[in-house]
């Protein structure tokens, strides 16, 4: 494993981490969750050799990976909520 995979995988402990090489000096960061659900991620040769960047980046990954975790539900499941009449007023 090199350096910039341990980096990530210590950042997202909870995932299995794999990085592939872009032909501009970036990665293809793609990070399983353990239900097998995927997030990919194209980090540029830029942000990786800038540590403000980086945080960046990382910080982006995480809000992500967060909206993901707290998905909608489903519209059918909204639907069968009670219904009830509004108050008014006079």
């Amino acid at each position: 494993m090199d350096l910039i995979q341990e980096k990530f995988a210590s950042v997202f402990s909870a995932y299995q981490v794999t990085t592939q090489p872009r032909p501009d000096g970036g990665i293809l960061l793609t990070l399983r969750a353990a239900d097998g659900k995927q997030t990919k991620r194209s980090i540029s040769y830029g942000q990786l050799h800038n540590a403000e960047q980086l945080s960046w980046a990382i910080s982006a990954i995480r809000r992500d990976l967060a909206e993901q975790a707290s998905e909608l539900p489903v519209i059918s499941m909204l639907q069968s909520q009670q219904r009830f009449a509004l108050p008014t007023y006079r």
